[in-house]
């Protein structure tokens, strides 16, 4: 059940000298595709193909900011799992911005980890606990009353895929400071999720029933509630998770997160954006480009990807790569292979011909 998704390291040197002032049109299909039947995720083809061969399961934007773009169903709502992280990056960033939170601020490890659910996020939690220098037993902090940075909490949420800070800048936001960043970036009546309650009505659908958000202040505050839970749950099946995360899940288009992107990257932000591109851009992009951003996700049956690509023209690539209905064999495989996705993607926003390719089945 884990939400995390890092990403590849490979930046290729394929940017053309396209016009950057050109107007982003919608790229037709070129006139001399070949057809796609590769279905072997381990290679660039069959996750090409994955469009063609199941083109409902999968939505698309590609913006290759030089005026090209390729869709595909661009404004079809799918479940956006861990992606959805971004948006709680930014009003993280315009409460830094506005002066309402140090990013130094020191927070306990207990208040940050009564919004975690141990053992459902593939050891996102642990492995930020280790990469900050912080003893742990594996699951927890092994010191409770230690601190961290706030902003290391949130570099967590975006490197290791962290589950408990998105609840967490929740409680000490408040909902309207995060519907307010969405709607900075063109995404409208956004609905605040909480991912405690979503990982626990994997376990139990009922615990979704009535104010998510409660059961997540439960889960939180009330150790009697968490007790009781935990005592009760039981491992679903994988076909089980994925049909749960269908029906509870929050979701979007890669239509709405393209534009979060996309306004990361074009001063719509203002200050905030500082904070924005540099917590995602986290990992070094090669001489190529100015900076890459990307945040993807991952649960039951869904792989994705969000990415930004600065470049250092001045022109800016985006792209959203949304899959669900993955049955379990293909979601092994896309687990096992999604650098190979990823590495795609960031060709097809260099690349007139990688991008082609994509639009021949887009």
């Amino acid at each position: 059940m884990s939400t995390t998704c890092a990403a590849v390291l490979l930046i290729g040197g394929c940017a053309t000298d396209t016009d950057s002032t050109a107007t982003t049109t919608t790229t037709p299909a070129p006139e001399n595709c070949v057809p796609v039947t590769s279905t072997d995720l381990a290679t660039e083809d069959g996750w090409i193909g994955l469009i063609d061969q199941a083109p409902d399961t999968v939505g698309l934007v590609i913006d290759d900011g030089r005026g090209r773009t390729v869709e595909h169903r661009a404004d079809q709502e799918q479940v956006l799992a861990s992606a959805i992280k971004v948006v709680h990056l930014a009003a993280y960033a315009q409460a830094v911005a506005n002066g309402s939170i140090d990013p130094n601020e020191q927070v306990s490890l207990s208040d940050w980890e009564r919004w975690y659910v141990p053992g459902t996020d593939g050891g996102a939690h642990p492995n930020a606990l280790t990469r900050l220098g912080i003893a742990n037993s594996g699951t927890n902090a092994t010191d409770p009353n230690a601190t961290v940075r706030i902003d290391d909490m949130v570099s967590a949420m975006i490197q290791e895929s962290d589950n408990s800070v998105p609840d967490y800048l929740r409680y000490r936001l408040g909902d309207q400071a995060i519907i307010d960043a969405a709607a900075t970036g063109g995404w409208e009546n956004f609905e605040v999720p909480s991912l405690v309650t979503d990982v626990l009505s994997l376990f139990d659908p009922a615990l979704a029933d009535g104010n998510r958000w409660d059961t997540a202040q439960k889960w939180a505050f009330d150790p009697q509630f968490r007790e009781q839970v935990n005592a009760t749950v039981q491992l679903p099946t994988y076909e089980e998770q994925a049909a749960r995360v269908q029906s509870t899940f929050r979701g979007g288009s890669a239509e709405q997160l393209n534009g979060m992107y996309r306004a990361f990257t074009d001063g719509t932000y203002g200050a905030a954006s500082d904070v924005i591109l540099r917590q995602l851009e986290w990992q070094p992009a090669g001489d190529s480009v100015q900076g890459i951003g990307f945040k993807g996700g991952s649960l039951a049956g869904v792989l994705t990807q969000g990415f930004e690509l600065r470049r250092n023209d001045g022109t800016v690539a985006t792209a959203v790569w949304l899959i669900d209905d993955l049955p379990a064999d293909r979601f092994d495989q896309a687990m096992a292979d999604f650098g190979v996705q990823q590495q795609l993607i960031i060709e097809a926003m260099q690349s007139p011909d990688v991008l082609d390719r994509i639009a021949c089945v887009a």
